[in-house]
């Protein structure tokens, strides 16, 4: 499914100024034991695609960013965008594992 729309979304929010909060504890906990650095984490947001989205119970959306790390494996990271200020990292997923 092409989440072009979404991808775009993720891509104004950056250029406006928009900063990623690391503020759960469960995704720098999975980040570090996937061995996903966080700056690399934050290349595949800036860099990746949407690749999914859910809607939670109360219309949140959560997007699936998709993307490869230095060494070309590729990595998914979980956010939540928060109005066009915010984009909350909820998980970090290497997905060769």
């Amino acid at each position: 499914m092409n989440r072009r729309r979404e991808t775009d979304q993720l891509r104004a929010m950056l250029a406006g100024g928009a900063r990623i909060s690391w503020e759960i504890p469960h995704a720098r906990r999975q980040a570090a034991e996937r061995d996903v650095p966080i700056f690399e984490a934050e290349r595949v947001i800036r860099a990746g695609a949407v690749t999914s989205v859910e809607t939670e119970i109360g219309g949140q959306d959560r997007w699936r960013v998709s993307g490869r790390d230095a060494d070309g494996r590729p990595v998914d990271v979980v956010v939540k965008p928060i109005e066009d200020h915010t984009i909350r990292v909820v998980t970090v997923i290497r997905t060769d594992e």
